[in-house]
């Protein structure tokens, strides 16, 4: 009688995933998944070892890189004829948009994906934000003070800040900082004068999101454009800096999580990507400062979702999407070169 009844109890498991199309435990028994990411390795350290906790069976690995260079590995995959990964999950959201185009992405409706704001979902259920990523201005404290501390993006410009003191991530190889330069060049407050004249009062250019914070920490700069979450946890860490929210508005980044239509490890994946998304894989990301995308919860420190899309600047997704290259190619402060003269040419790893 209990043989019988334990395989009732695993036969109803395979019913209600063939029902709801969700993964049950008993499925998720001598399974893998591998996630490529741009997110920071402590952050995607401390989800592996909490999902594990939750899923002991499924083994669970990731590959932790730049947007740009994460791409180009999807890319050479791809051509290869052999994604390696079963969930992508990077920083520029119009990558999704071209992964969605040629037909590479699996259609998934989470459960937990309910009260997350529409305007953060694919109509076609083909991705989802899984974080919201806000960009700014990071400062050193013990550098700038008083009338210096800046509220806005043209306090950038000042002479204050010339002489190669300001610094912005190269967004040839962060897909945020790219975000950040479509943002900004297509607004009319700012347009591409904004980084001609960022050019010419020195402003210099780092390859890496974490390098910019972690210089203007040291004092080698006064000031960057910077990403939230990795100010918050330099500060918290005794980094002398500060984060500012523009007055005129923020560049505001959903950060979607997407399952590639051939994977083999369709149930694992979906886990993960159920994981990720629930309160519980969101409270995970909230330990390492960053800004969930579950209205449900908020980040000490930061604003709220809703205030992140009300207060966002504006911008033409499709024009980034279509455009990207040519808005590469028109983005005025190089990337310095080995000797740091800063007369390197672009590198282009979203090529």
């Amino acid at each position: 009688m209990k043989s019988f009844k334990t395989i009732t109890i695993v036969t109803l498991m395979a019913a209600v995933f063939f029902l709801t199309g969700q993964p049950s435990m008993a499925q998720a028994e001598k399974m893998s998944v591998m996630l490529y990411s741009s997110m920071k390795d402590k952050q995607l350290s401390e989800l592996k070892a909490n999902f594990k906790q939750k899923y002991p069976d499924i083994q669970m690995d990731y590959y932790s890189a730049s947007t740009g260079k994460v791409m180009t590995k999807l890319t050479a995959e791809e051509r290869a004829g052999n994604i390696s990964c079963d969930i992508v999950w990077v920083g520029d959201p119009t990558n999704y948009f071209s992964l969605k185009e040629n037909n590479l992405l699996l259609p998934y409706v989470s459960p937990e994906a309910k009260t997350i704001p529409s305007s953060f979902k694919d109509p076609d259920n083909m991705y989802c934000a899984a974080r919201i990523i806000t960009l700014g201005m990071v400062y050193n404290v013990n550098t700038v003070k008083g009338a210096d501390i800046p509220t806005d993006w043209n306090d950038l410009l000042k002479p204050r800040f010339g002489k190669s003191v300001t610094v912005m991530t190269d967004p040839t190889f962060s897909g945020t900082s790219l975000y950040a330069v479509a943002a900004l060049s297509e607004n009319p407050k700012f347009g591409w004068a904004f980084f001609e004249k960022a050019k010419s009062n020195g402003m210099r250019v780092e390859k890496g999101s974490s390098a910019v914070v972690n210089k203007t920490g040291a004092g080698e700069y006064d000031i960057c454009i910077g990403v939230d979450y990795i100010a918050r946890s330099k500060q918290i860490k005794g980094m002398p800096i500060k984060f500012v929210y523009p007055e005129s508005g923020m560049v505001t980044v959903p950060s979607p999580i997407a399952i590639f239509k051939n994977t083999k490890n369709i149930n694992a994946a979906k886990l993960l990507y159920d994981y990720i998304l629930s309160l519980e894989g969101q409270k995970v990301l909230i330990k390492t400062q960053v800004m969930p995308v579950r209205p449900e919860l908020t980040l000490a420190g930061a604003i709220t979702i809703q205030e992140a899309i009300d207060r966002a600047l504006p911008i033409n997704v499709d024009r980034l999407k279509n455009e990207k290259d040519q808005i590469l190619e028109l983005y005025p402060v190089a990337t310095p070169d080995p000797d740091g003269n800063g007369l390197g040419d672009h590198l282009h790893p979203y090529d």
